[in-house]
């Protein structure tokens, strides 16, 4: 009697943590959902008032590839940091004040190093790498922003692993009202491209001392007590960082390759070098506008890779191998259902998106928009699958993985603008070389995560998918037209198609229904 007590406790117990997990992811993606997408709207804002803030497309291509450049980095410094102490906080919950002081200590070191080396190399950097020197002044502007970042990744990385998501959420959303109402407000006042980036270095200050405010610097460790030393850090962090930074490469270098090739290939047929600057800047704003759209999946979906992160660091330390497997497969039917319901209707639309809210000669970007909108679902599902493996303790592999995806995205991209040329099919052939490495990412990720834990996407799931994608974006390609109403159309036209091909070849039923009011139930509640 008491073993069979003791089995039906143990069994209960099993099905209330599995139960308290899927109420923390749940509460996790909806709040963290919630502040991307505020970001993804404050980031329209940017992205849509800019250009008519800075008056011409050679100026907000300009624009776009400063930040193009520091956005590589800094990301490398906030995702990667943060994943890194969030791991060792949900490892060793005991001890996150002493974690949360030694990352402190290790970011400030490292913030103020970069930043030194970002700002000497200003010029060198804008002159020779990037041939336009008038880049220089934004890149002494983001030596303020590497340092912040860095220090304010620590203290996010200790409220990610304390799965104190919301918390998360809020500083997301206070950090991303700060930063559009700086860099827009600067360009309002006509300070230019220049004052822009004077107005996101304020915003990263003023977020930092907030968190610094809120979070604490944790706690000291005792003398003689146990933990990891600055070796050990390092030897955690530069996997993350390696692979955070080839992820940042892929998602962000065919702006700035873009504009050295087109500059390059317009030297060489005789042009100035001011002349050639500004063509290729005005090639880099329309594509930048090509991008937005495309990069919405992703930012949407972004909230998903944090919350996956200690979920599965947890699971796999504990050893519950079944509990990952849940986890992994739950978190990448929603992305991939997610992704394509935005995707298909946008790359439909092509060139009608881009004239809902960008000048008529913004449409220029269309047919990259076409290809990029799927490559960045590749990428987005890459980036989930590649953050399951880093939780489990392989960032290693995903970095290898990662570097394999820059290569070919680099390649790609140089040899297919230097093989078309300047001309109407420079932005297609960026977007080509881009969406060829995402692929092939994703597909050597995906493999690595089932070899792991015997989970990714199902087959019969994706085929669904691509089938109801392809009713989406035939329905919203044949919709679109020249007015914005008609854009609007298209749009969604072919979401729905979408959605209720999803639900016509059953991909989508009452299950999936129920757990969504479900979540949404506890979410009212608590």
């Amino acid at each position: 009697m008491t073993k069979a007590l003791t089995e039906d406790d143990g069994l209960a117990a099993g099905r209330k943590a599995v139960l308290d997990g899927a109420r923390r992811a749940g509460r996790g993606v909806l709040s963290m959902s919630g502040s991307k997408l505020y970001f993804v709207v404050a980031g329209y804002a940017v992205q849509l008032l800019m250009p008519r803030l800075l008056g011409s497309p050679e100026a907000f291509g300009f624009f776009s590839t400063g930040m193009s450049l520091v956005s590589i980095l800094n990301n490398v410094l906030i995702v990667g940091t943060i994943q890194v102490v969030s791991k060792r906080i949900s490892e060793d919950q005991a001890h996150a004040p002493q974690t949360l002081r030694q990352a402190l200590g290790v970011q400030l070191v490292l913030g103020l190093s970069l930043a030194a080396l970002f700002g000497l190399g200003a010029e060198p950097l804008a002159s020779r790498v990037m041939l336009d020197p008038l880049l220089a002044p934004m890149f002494r502007w983001s030596a303020v922003i590497v340092c912040s970042y860095a220090i304010y990744a620590a203290l996010i990385g200790a409220l990610n692993g304390s799965q104190n998501f919301v918390a998360q959420a809020k500083f997301d959303v206070t950090y991303t009202t700060l930063r559009s109402t700086g860099m827009l407000g600067a360009a309002a006042l006509g300070f230019g491209a220049v004052g822009a980036f004077g107005g996101f270095a304020l915003a990263a200050v003023g977020v930092l001392i907030a968190a610094l405010g809120i979070v604490g610097i944790g706690r000291a460790r005792e003398a003689g007590a146990h933990g990891g030393g600055l070796r050990q850090w390092l030897a955690l962090m530069a996997p993350l960082w390696l692979y955070q930074l080839c992820l940042n490469i892929v998602l962000q270098i065919d702006t700035t390759l873009l504009k050295r090739t087109v500059a390059e290939l317009t030297l060489a047929s005789g042009q100035t070098a001011a002349a050639a600057a500004d063509l290729a800047s005005r090639y880099v704003g329309f594509y930048r506008a090509a991008q937005t759209f495309a990069f919405v999946p992703y930012q949407l979906i972004l909230s998903v890779a944090f919350v996956i992160f200690p979920m599965v660091s947890e699971a796999t330390s504990l050893g519950r191998e079944d509990h990952a497997r849940r986890y992994i497969h739950g978190a990448l039917r929603f992305s991939l259902l997610v992704l394509l319901a935005i995707a298909a209707p946008i790359a439909g639309a092509g060139e009608s998106v881009l004239h809902l809210v960008y000048p008529s000669s913004y449409m220029a970007g269309g047919p990259a928009l076409m290809v990029l909108s799927f490559g960045m679902v590749c990428f987005a599902l890459f980036m989930i699958g590649a953050t399951i493996i880093s939780g489990a303790g392989r960032p290693g592999l995903a970095a290898i993985i990662a570097s394999v995806a820059v290569v070919v995205v680099l390649t790609g991209n140089l040899l297919f603008v230097k093989w078309v040329g300047v001309g109407e099919y420079t932005l297609l052939a960026a977007a080509s070389g881009t969406s060829l490495g995402t692929l092939l990412a994703l597909c050597a990720i995906g493999l690595a995560v089932h070899l792991r834990f015997g989970a990714f996407i199902p087959i019969a799931t994706a085929l669904r998918c691509g089938v109801a994608a392809a009713c989406g974006f035939a329905v919203a390609r044949i919709a679109g037209g020249d007015s914005k109403l008609m854009a609007l159309v298209a749009l969604i036209a072919g979401g729905l198609t979408y959605l209720a091909a999803l639900v016509a070849l059953r991909e989508l039923g009452a299950a999936d229904r129920d757990a969504v009011l479900g979540i949404l139930k506890r979410r009212s509640k608590s």
